[in-house]
């Protein structure tokens, strides 16, 4: 059995670092979709999904959060999350768009019993999928960043 991994803060590595990664991975990302490859793109926008939520979780727990999957996340974080907010993000938009996830990177080359699979419509869903997933990343960091700005200016004051 592998060692588990954890996540790194912000006492492991310099902002800048993380924030370096996260513009790759976003650059990345766009240029999947400019050419089609929507697994990847997908794949891109959970890795920072996952990132978003872990770094969630270490900040209510004060604790090291190990790498979790995306459906593990979610259910733990339900589970300790005290914004509304980001408490309805996560119901709605990130359940609904796991859900979809899910069939992209699971089901690419699965043909149901008794059902015609269409590679071009299989194209399709998973491109509106990644949009989403972009979209859904943004909605989330940013009340996720609202939080942070409004816990920053109470120690200021």
């Amino acid at each position: 059995m592998s060692k588990p991994k954890f996540r790194a803060t912000i006492l492991d590595i310099p902002g800048i670092d993380r924030y370096e990664i996260i513009k790759s991975a976003i650059s990345r990302f766009n240029t999947a979709i400019e050419h089609s490859f929507f697994l990847e793109a997908t794949a891109l926008i959970e890795s920072l999904i996952c990132d978003r939520l872990e770094s969630r979780i270490g900040e209510l727990t004060h604790k090291s959060v190990e790498f979790g999957t995306l459906g593990n996340l979610l259910k733990k974080l339900n589970n300790i999350e005290t914004d509304v907010e980001l408490k309805k993000i996560m119901n709605k938009v990130l359940n609904q768009w796991a859900g979809k996830r899910n069939i992209v990177i699971h089901q690419a080359a699965k043909i149901e019993h008794g059902k015609k699979k269409d590679w071009n419509d299989f194209l399709r869903f998973a491109e509106s999928t990644a949009i989403e997933g972009r979209k859904a990343f943004d909605i989330y960091n940013k009340q996720l960043q609202k939080i942070r700005r409004q816990i920053t200016s109470k120690k200021e004051i």
